[in-house]
């Protein structure tokens, strides 16, 4: 073979391993989940059509695929590998062709070279899993076998071609005519025979492998049945021409080049071949409705090819125009190839998974995976039967629980065909049998109710993760009195109607926490959910509506103005934030809202509204109504309008019109709403009244009459208040704190009400109810934040040197849920102090475990003697800091563990938070404190751990006078082992602390191990602390020195990848040059050589740990970066 044809070969393949080697990692999707499914759960026994009904015709090619999986740790690098090998044989086969048709090397090569690179064209293949890569090579081979004369091999290739993809069948069918025209009865002949030998020898090792029985054939005919119905869904919800437009643009040289050359050679042809092959390739796109993106990877295919074809008449032709078309593709591929080249060199950023089609599946689902595998861990259901409804499988590989269903996908109506049986039994029939744990909603188009109806399966909302994904908890299990499975498939259709009503069959936001009044919970995911990709735009949208039910105006404003600007051509939006400008009374902003959303959208009830607007804007109070009222009636459900007809008749003191207003209300289909304007109304009709009757009184009627609307009931209690009868308020402030009916945020403003009226040792334990159920009650958290300083919560306390203190009549519990351990060396002058404030702590279901570390200063004895209901731990010298922690977390039967530095004064409440921070956060591992230096109380010590660049921990805050900037829950890089709270879960996850760190830095080394398993660590600012800090050791002393810089070393060592390492080279080494100069200035210099040199003695054991961290990290090194303080 010619040297420079090998020479070009080789490239290609390179080049097109190159392109497909960033996706070998890339998170999973629904498509390569659901192939790999049955390999993925084979060590549990699973089966083809047992336990996964069949999918991929033949199941004997799905069966390679098994075993090229193997094992579920390195399966999916494994498929990966074999699509490469596909895509570069694809490359080859492009190579081929080109090179038959004009004998021209150097086109053979172009055309080579853009498909390895496009082939890989991120939103077609990435990660996925499609058939598509595995056809390619055989059907342009096959091509090319044609045009060469070699029937027999073309009818081989085309026959393997159906193998990998049964529709494929059409290219060899339409070609037959060809065949036989150009070469032949005869050649026909052998091509249908090579083509039918294959195909035939498929199906004889299927029906030996048993796939070709009823059940089988049945299953088969269920999928084909769902395939058809759910291409639907992108034509019903996304919109194609939008599709091809994105995908022309990620590779626009080869469209524009690609097709003119195409038409070219095709119009120039003297043989049908190329034209044939054209049509055919389109209309397998077209065929198959093209509902996955991936579908166009052949066309994709055939434009590389014919850019391959355009290059040889370039490279013959002499003229200008060539030189001009040469320049032209050129520019144009340098500049495509440099707007997509994000994809491949940071393939797994957050920022880059967003650009994709399935961002979602990139993005979110490997989250809530995350969140579902820690949740079953912590309740001990790891490995329980799931069950997701949507197209999302990939959840059953990330939490490594199978499915309860074998069918493993989703459809959609018409629910019209016996085909569709297979579906029901193995979703309802899967439910019914193994009664899983959880049901994640993925899609909402799932009615929970009427599955309750069918099985007998009662869920629970438990969270609706990431404000997308409701999960259900199984509460109880009801047998149903018919089993379902025996109805008929008619009566099984129309369950399937019920169960699956609901207009929106594609992923989307969940507003059942807002709609249920968990204002708190639908906040906290939504802010989970922008975190992860802040240009969500129904997430900004989202958190608007939030910031509105909040009464936020302002926070809601900048939300919808953001949605605005990320989502422009989205109706509705202009208007929402319309509403808010008038709450704000910026009324010029919200007519130009109004004029726009008509402009863009032409929606004609915002006339009236913008109409309505500028009257009132003008006090023009009857007319303005006359257009609300006309919105209102149209749109019974715009609430905004039925707040501005309350506000001009109140202003026109139209009683009557009111009244009439209050009894339509109740057509107000939301109970929220509805409550919400008749309570407007009826505060509008009791303020026009207050000549004949007292406000409260008229409210106390209209409640009589609808004793339900804890709102009115609310309304009545503050006019109670006002009109100075604080009792009657309280009583009724108490009664609707203590209804399960109310909304949770007026449930939260009355305990803020009550703890107005009640007596000052109530007050505290109001407000923190308040705030509890409304964390952004500011209102609460000033009154408290007052109550704590005015009355003693935060008055100084002495260190305690009384060996005569009086012993506590504390007992400990015997199953206690934290453990509070306290290692202590020598701590005679502090630790009294640490043990007293533990016994006036408010929460009672701990344990105390001292660690001492061979004290010789009387502490040991002090605790004996005065501390009996603490578990005192002795060992024979001083150990160190890591080692003590970890023999009292190993003591530990709690589920969760709290590290405290002896020199540390606990508040009575710390606990208490602590513990209800992190049974609110069950994706943290950890949770930290509010740690103020003892002898400077409004000083900070450690908010939070940090982290720096050059592998050094530090304090948050510290040194920083607290004027509230760290009032905020919210997440960091780590706890500070000095008070820090940990679940024992962590623990058995990633390990205890170093114990070759002695003390200092084991904290920062086990934060980063931390985040490096994915998990999370929450500051919790109502927990508070107060430390001296050092005390043990002393600060800036020759062994604080030696310890802390030695312990810096092996940080990175063991928890930098080599990525992050050259990253920070620089900074690292700025650092250790400060470190020298400063510390030889000291007269420390020999302390810090010293440090250095005894942390590389231990090198090959900090690698060989490196070595075990960086195997099992689940983190990318970018989530880890944003934790990172660069200088």
């Amino acid at each position: 073979m010619d040297p420079l044809i090998i020479f070009q070969i080789v490239s290609i393949i390179f080049l097109a391993c190159l392109c497909r080697q960033p996706f070998l990692n890339f998170p999973l999707d629904d498509d390569f989940a659901i192939y790999t499914y049955r390999a993925r759960f084979a060590e549990k026994g699973f089966r083809w059509k047992d336990d996964l009904q069949i999918i991929g015709i033949p199941v004997w090619k799905m069966m390679i695929f098994d075993k090229v999986f193997s094992t579920y740790k390195k399966g999916h690098i494994s498929i990966r590998n074999l699509q490469t090998f596909f895509h570069g044989a694809a490359c080859v086969s492009i190579y081929w062709l080109v090179l038959v048709v004009t004998q021209n090397p150097w086109a053979a090569f172009t055309g080579g070279l853009l498909y390895s690179f496009y082939g890989t064209s991120p939103d077609l293949t990435a990660g996925s899993f499609n058939f598509e890569q595995f056809y390619i090579p055989f059907i342009f081979s096959g091509l090319t076998f044609l045009l060469n004369g070699s029937v027999f091999f073309a009818g081989i290739c085309f026959g393997f071609a159906a193998i990998a993809k049964c529709t494929m069948i059409i290219y060899p069918g339409t070609l037959i005519p060809l065949v036989w025209v150009y070469y032949g009865g005869k050649s026909a002949l052998i091509f249908i025979f090579a083509t039918a030998s294959i195909i035939i020898v498929s199906n004889l090792v299927e029906w030996k492998l048993g796939f070709w029985d009823a059940k089988s054939l049945q299953q088969i005919k269920t999928r084909m049945a769902t395939t058809l119905r759910i291409t639907k869904t992108k034509i019903l919800h996304f919109s194609i021409s939008l599709e091809i437009a994105l995908l022309i643009k990620q590779a626009l040289p080869i469209w524009v080049w690609g097709l003119t050359a195409l038409t070219y050679f095709i119009a120039k042809a003297e043989t049908l071949w190329l034209a044939t092959f054209t049509l055919i390739t389109l209309s397998t796109i077209i065929l198959q409705r093209a509902f996955s993106r991936y579908h166009y990877l052949p066309w994709f295919a055939l434009l590389c090819a014919g850019c391959g074809l355009g290059a040889d008449w370039i490279i013959y032709q002499e003229n200008v125009l060539s030189r001009i078309v040469a320049a032209a593709f050129f520019i144009t591929l340098i500049w495509n190839i440099k707007s997509i080249l994000f994809y491949y060199l940071k393939p797994t950023l957050n920022e880059t998974l967003v650009q994709y089609e399935k961002y979602d599946q990139y993005l979110y689902i490997p989250r809530l995976g995350k969140i579902l595998k820690r949740l079953m861990r912590m309740r001990r259901e790891s490995n329980e039967r799931i069950f997701v409804w949507g197209t999302f499988s990939q959840l059953y590989h990330l939490t490594n629980c199978p499915s309860a269903d074998n069918f493993l996908h989703y459809t959609i109506g018409p629910w019209n065909t016996r085909d569709l049986e297979g579906f029901y039994d193995g979703i309802i029939g899967g439910l019914i049998k193994h009664k899983p744990k959880y049901i994640i909603k993925t899609f909402p188009d799932f009615n929970m109710d009427k599955l309750e109806e069918i099985t007998g399966l009662q869920y629970e909302l438990l969270r609706v993760v990431l404000a997308r994904f409701p999960v259900y908890r199984l509460k109880n299990s009801t047998p149903t009195i018919k089993n379902s499975t025996s109805l008929s498939w008619q009566s099984k259709m129309k369950q399937m109607e019920k169960l699956t009503e609901g207009d929106w069959h594609a992923p989307g936001l969940n507003r059942q926490d807002l709609e249920r009044g968990e204002l708190k919970k639908a906040f906290k995911e939504c802010r989970n959910l922008l975190r992860l990709n802040p240009e969500d735009k129904e997430g900004n949208v989202f958190l608007g509506e939030i910031y509105s039910a909040l009464n936020l105006p302002h926070q809601a404003e900048k939300a919808f103005e953001k949605a605005i600007q990320l989502a422009p051509k989205w109706p509705e939006l202009r208007s929402q934030l319309a509403k808010i400008k008038i709450k704000l009374n910026k009324f010029d902003e919200a007519v130009q809202l109004y004029e726009e959303e008509i402009k863009y959208f032409g929606t004609n009830h915002k006339k009236p509204m913008l109409v309505g607007v500028q009257l009132k804007q003008k006090k023009k109070y009857k007319e303005a109504f006359e257009s609300f009222d006309s919105i209102r009636k149209q749109y019974p459900e715009r609430y905004d309008s039925w707040e501005l007809c309350i506000e001009c008749l109140t202003e026109t003191k139209n009683l009557d019109g009111l009244k009439n207003l209050l009894r339509e209300s109740q057509s107000i289909k939301s109970q929220r709403n509805r409550d919400w304007i008749y309570t407007l109304i009826v505060k509008a009709l009791a303020e026009a009244d207050t000549t004949n009757r007292p406000i409260h009184e008229t409210l106390n009627l209209y409640l009589e009459k609808n004793p339900e609307n804890g709102i009115l009931k609310y309304a009545e209690a503050s006019a109670l208040e006002n009109a100075g009868h604080p009792s009657n308020a309280f009583v009724l402030f108490k009664e609707i704190t203590n209804s399960s009916e109310q909304f949770l945020d007026i449930q939260g403003n009355a305990f803020f009400r009550m703890a107005r009226l009640a007596p000052l040792e109530e007050k505290e334990k109001l407000l923190k109810k308040c705030i509890k159920l409304n964390p952004s009650h500011t209102g609460a958290q000033s009154m408290l934040s007052e109550i704590q300083e005015t009355h003693g919560l935060t008055n100084n306390s002495k260190i305690n040197t009384d060996a005569n203190t009086e012993p506590s009549n504390r007992i400990c519990p015997e199953n206690p849920v934290v453990s509070v351990i306290v290692p202590n060396w020598n701590g005679i002058r502090f630790v009294g102090m640490c043990l007293d404030s533990l016994d006036k702590l408010h929460f009672k279901n701990f344990e105390v475990i001292v660690v001492d570390n061979g004290s010789t200063d009387g502490s040991r004895e002090l605790i004996e003697e005065k501390y009996s209901w603490v578990r005192l731990l002795k060992l024979p010298e001083n150990m160190g800091f890591a080692i003590a922690c970890n023999e009292g977390i190993k003591t530990s039967n709690a589920r969760y563990v709290v590290l405290l530095n002896n020199d540390i004064e606990v508040t009575p409440d710390w606990l208490t938070e602590l513990y209800e921070g992190m049974e609110r956060h069950p994706e943290c591992g950890m949770g930290t404190t509010k740690m103020m230096f003892l002898d400077n109380r409004d000083v900070f010590y450690n908010t939070g751990d940090l982290f720096h660049s050059w592998s050094a921990g530090g304090g948050r805050g510290q040194g920083e006078k607290d004027i509230g900037q760290y009032d905020q829950e919210n997440f960091v890089f780590g706890a500070c082992a000095g008070a820090g709270i940990y679940r024992k879960e962590l623990f058995n996850q990633i390990g205890l602390f170093d114990e070759d760190f002695f003390i200092f830095a084991e904290d920062v080394d086990l934060n980063m191990r931390s985040q490096l398993q994915g998990f999370q660590a929450v500051y919790l600012p109502k927990s508070k602390v107060y430390h001296i800090g050092t005390a043990t050791v002393g600060l800036y002393s020759d062994r604080y020195v030696y310890l802390c810089k030695r312990n810096d070393i092996w940080v990175f060592i063991k928890n930098y990848s080599l990525k992050m390492y050259f990253k920070y080279l620089r900074s690292i080494w700025k650092h250790q040059f400060a470190d020298i100069k400063y510390f030889t200035y000291r007269g420390q210099g020999h302390v810090l050589f010293k440090s250095k040199w005894d942390a590389l003695k231990l090198l090959p054991k900090m690698l060989f740990r490196r070595f075990q961290i960086q195997r099992s990290r689940i983190a990318s090194d970018f989530e880890i970066e944003k934790h990172i303080i660069t200088d």
